[in-house]
């Protein structure tokens, strides 16, 4: 099956980001929610009135979101921002910290968060990097970490001295662990006993530059798991969805008019829609205007959709207060 994302794809048409990540289907209420990382934005669109696009931000200029996770609340989301975990609240448009990463001052300065998953027992695990400011000026520092946050918010460092923390996938009885390290261009796999919370059997599962053997840095960025193994994984740089079966071996490449493609979710009513977020070519020129009216050239900056035959694995809940 040969699938191809162009600007018939894009969905929604009236809208384009700059940094757009972490897409997720909530399938309680069939809407499709993703974040702006630079904007610092949770959006939220009713799949059954597309006319229903709600947005949360932060009004900091300095705050970001790397990640969101569903809760017990269809209208409030976990929001991993810079510093810490956050509420974000649909019914009354707000954002709030509730928790602050157990970070020194520098480390507060340094890193923000970045991708991340809930596990099948409601713990977050959440990826943290170094923050846009800094990476600008010395580039990404191998100065992040894998954190495991329970519901009542204790942490556990679950790996130290990574660079890109990305994409992340359970197996379905959640003993195997799918992590991406997006500079070593390889989604790794762990084995994972949660009764004693320990990694192990590190193994690369996904070698994206053996897949790729022609591209300088075809880095994988955000993905998802279906119900049968397989993984579609948005690798950045390469206009491209690399999606592999359980083994590890190439079924397709989905083609996607923008280069910088950042992560995939599938969901919809017949949990048959692949979603794709993308990064605008400019993302961080803001003398740059982002034009959804602009349909030439790389697309970047819009979300696609486009029909699969697999189902994806439903997000689990983050299983914390709300």
């Amino acid at each position: 099956m040969s699938l191809i994302a162009t600007e018939r794809n894009i969905f929604p048409q009236s809208y384009r980001g700059r940094l757009t990540e972490g897409v997720t289907y909530d399938y309680r209420n069939n809407k499709l929610l993703w974040v702006d990382i630079i904007q610092g934005e949770v959006h939220r669109l009713s799949l059954d009135d597309l006319n229903k696009h709600e947005v949360l931000k932060w009004s900091d200029p300095k705050e970001s979101v790397g990640f969101i996770a569903l809760t017990k609340k269809e209208n409030v989301v976990l929001v991993a921002a810079k510093s810490g975990l956050a509420l974000g609240d649909f019914s009354n448009g707000t954002l709030e910290y509730f928790f602050k990463y157990p970070f020194t001052e520098s480390e507060t300065t340094r890193l923000r968060s970045n991708d991340g998953i809930i596990d099948p027992w409601g713990n977050l695990w959440i990826g943290v990097m170094t923050d846009f400011p800094i990476s600008a000026k010395e580039g990404v520092q191998p100065e992040g970490k894998l954190l495991r946050i329970t519901p009542d918010l204790k942490v556990d460092v679950m790996l130290e001295n990574t660079n890109i923390s990305n994409g992340m996938a359970f197996n379905d009885n959640g003993i195997e662990v799918f992590w991406t390290d997006s500079l070593n261009y390889t989604i790794y796999k762990f084995d994972y006993d949660p009764k004693t919370n320990k990694l192990s059997n590190k193994t690369p599962f996904i070698e994206t530059k053996h897949f790729y053997p022609n591209e300088n840095d075809p880095e994988p960025d955000g993905l998802v798991r279906t119900v049968n193994g397989h993984i579609y994984a948005a690798v950045f740089s390469t206009s491209t969805i690399l999606h592999v079966n359980e083994k590890g071996e190439l079924v397709e490449k989905i083609p996607v008019a923008a280069k910088r493609c950042t992560c995939v979710t599938i969901g919809g009513a017949d949990d048959d829609d692949l979603f794709i977020t993308t990064g605008h070519l400019k993302l961080d020129d803001f003398s740059v205007k982002i034009d959804a009216d602009d349909m030439f050239g790389d697309l970047g900056g819009f979300l696609f959709k486009l029909k699969v035959d697999l189902k994806g694995q439903r997000k689990n809940v983050w299983g914390g207060k709300v």
